[in-house]
């Protein structure tokens, strides 16, 4: 077999006829040396392969095919065989991810093609009610079954979900939230349980990523790099933390490279007006949605929900939790729980419940999982618990465990910092290469990084001609031209690790009898916009709020908090982590009463309500 080898990056693609380069194979440590030996090893493995099918069946050739479900538990007995092998044996090679890259493709021909594609197609009437007909599912008998099992199990009558209700009002607890235990939240019956088999997957993640080159170290230092980064490219430590405390608030359903360049923008914005117009831009901040139910500068973010302000403190503080000494890890008990667990983390905790649930059914309970402290202290618990046993911080497993996942699902190319970096450069290239050489711009890059680089073009032309590389430019018909950061990241790949659970099919409907019509309600008025008051068009935050970023409303509350941080001039990442963990009662006993902000803001609603009336 053919193969064509990259030494730069270790992996090894195989060669087509017209000599051009065709699937990956596998990847090893990059280097011409360790290459050869990979190269070495596929050369030895398949004249064996060769050999041993002429000893045994001279012209009788057998070609096995594999539907996905099986391919997908033979890659996961694969990854736990080589993690295995590394822990007891000291073994190294390259990590597969993904079976499909090693395998000949089948040509099935026309007819049969046809075939295949139409079986392919999920039946949902038939897979909800547990029939098999031909062609009508994509699963085994074997696995239909499991999966109606598991259904019942969390959505049946008196199920687990049923019992937990995740996310309900917890009270007159005897012990305070912050202090309970992993296995305490497992017996109040608060939280759904993670099963131990989960827990042990997360060793069998570090371990593969430590067969993948330099992975295992890029992940695990993942928020200190960032850290390092944030020092690098700011003055002082006041203008590192707000970047972070802006990556944070950018960072809630954004792909990691816009959540970047939106997170730059804002502070080179805010870091411009906090010099030249500091009374303006709190003047500004009143405008944002819901300032009219609170005290101006009165807190407003980082509650209801621990996501954001963890990762927060993780970018800004990533030796909270402890700090490596020598080889062993200095824990710091009191920050355990500062992990960020996102929709990736409870795919991690909770692989059979995805299973057991429809798309829409997964999302919801996510969304209520993320936002509900007991579910969030307890998967976080979890974390810490686990990283103690590997010797490493909680936020540097859940960063391991993270890109883990993304890479089991979206393959060896995908899911790494690395990927979003990329498409920040690429997009940079795509916009300054118009008008200077390709040479000179990748040069540039080279010694700035993608940041400084940003940063540099705001400073030296401005933010409409920087705001380019997020938006791109569009041709007369407004359609995409050269693309931006946005355009790229829209497209990126994507993958599952397996399916979901489908929807039932609808129930037929009853004809209804037509009604006399009723008069046309008129249409509320859409609330108001101040934030887009043109008298505060002088700011650059106004420009890039409007003009640059994307803003839901829900990210207006941290935003607020950040900026009002900042133009305090002692701010430092000291403040913020202080400020952060000070918005929750360590000692409350109830979900109502944990986060101090909504007890004061749910009293000032009450009081400017009684003034109005």
């Amino acid at each position: 077999m053919p193969y064509t080898p990259d030494y730069d990056t270790g992996c090894v693609y195989k060669k087509k006829q017209d000599g051009s380069r065709g699937k990956k194979v596998g990847c090893t440590d990059p280097g011409k040396a360790a290459v050869k030996r990979y190269l070495a090893a596929l050369h030895a493995n398949a004249d064996e392969s060769i050999e041993r099918g002429q000893l045994v069946e001279q012209n009788r050739l057998k070609t096995f095919t594999f539907n996905k479900a099986e391919l997908q538990r033979l890659e996961k007995a694969v990854r736990k065989i080589s993690a295995k092998a590394m822990q007891v044996l000291g073994a190294k090679g390259a990590v597969l991810f993904g079976m499909q890259d090693i395998m000949e493709p089948v040509d099935l021909g026309q007819q049969q093609m046809r075939q295949v594609a139409e079986g392919d197609v999920v039946d949902a009437a038939d897979r909800f009610k547990g029939r098999r007909g031909p062609g009508k599912s994509q699963f085994s008998p074997e696995e239909e079954e499991e999966r109606k099992a598991l259904r019942q199990k969390y959505y049946g009558a008196g199920g687990e979900i049923e019992k937990v209700r995740p996310a309900a009002a917890r009270k007159g607890l005897e012990k305070p939230i912050a202090q309970m235990s992993p296995e305490e939240f497992e017996e109040a019956g608060f939280v759904l349980k993670v099963p131990q088999e989960v827990l042990d997957d997360f060793e069998t993640m570090v371990n593969e990523t430590k067969l993948a080159g330099n992975l295992f170290e890029e992940a695990r230092d993942w928020y200190h790099s960032i850290r390092r980064l944030l020092d690098q490219e700011t003055p002082n430590d006041r203008d590192a933390t707000l970047l972070g405390l802006l990556i944070a608030t950018y960072s809630p359903r954004a792909k990691f490279a816009l959540n970047l360049v939106e997170a730059a923008y804002m502070f080179k914005a805010v870091q411009e007006d906090a010099i030249e117009n500091p009374e303006l831009l709190r003047q500004y901040l009143e405008t944002f949605p819901g300032a009219e139910k609170r005290e101006p500068g009165a807190p407003r973010g980082f509650t209801k929900a621990h996501k954001v302000p963890n990762f927060a403190m993780n970018l800004i503080a990533p030796e909270l939790a402890g700090k490596r000494r020598g080889g062993e890890m200095a824990y710091d008990n009191v920050y355990a729980w500062n992990s960020t667990i996102d929709t990736w983390m409870i795919d991690a905790f909770y692989p059979m419940l995805k299973k057991a649930s429809t798309q829409k059914e997964f999302e919801r309970l996510k969304g209520k999982m993320m936002s509900d402290v007991v579910s969030y202290r307890y998967m976080a618990n979890l974390v810490a618990q686990e990283a103690k046993k590997l010797n490493l911080l909680p936020h540097e497993l859940q960063a391991i465990v993270w890109v883990a996942m993304k890479r089991r699902q979206s393959g060896a190319d995908a899911a790494t910092t690395e990927e979003s970096v990329g498409q920040i450069k690429e997009a940079i290239l795509n916009i300054k290469s118009i008008n200077e050489d390709l040479a000179v711009v990748k040069e540039e890059l080279e010694r700035n990084g993608w940041l400084g680089t940003l940063f540099q073009e705001i400073d030296e032309n401005g933010f409409e001609a920087a705001a380019k590389f997020t938006l791109g430019i569009k041709d007369e018909k407004g359609k995409t031209a050269v693309p931006g950061v946005r355009s790229i990241t829209s497209s990126g790949k994507k993958g599952e690790q397996f399916k979901y659970f489908p929807d039932a099919p609808p129930e037929p409907k009853a004809p209804k009898e037509p009604k006399a019509a009723k008069p046309k309600k008129a249409p509320k008025p859409k609330p108001e916009k101040r934030y887009t008051d043109p008298k505060f068009n002088k700011l650059a935050t106004y420009y890039v709020m409007n003009d640059v970023i994307q803003m839901p409303t829900g990210k207006f509350n941290n935003l607020y908090d950040s900026i009002m941080l900042y133009l305090d001039p002692d701010f430092s990442t000291e403040k913020a982590v202080e400020y952060i963990t000070g918005r929750f009662d360590p000692e409350a006993k109830a979900t109502s009463k944990y986060f101090r902000e909504e007890i004061a803001r749910r009293v000032m609603e009450v009081l400017i309500q009684e003034l109005k009336i």
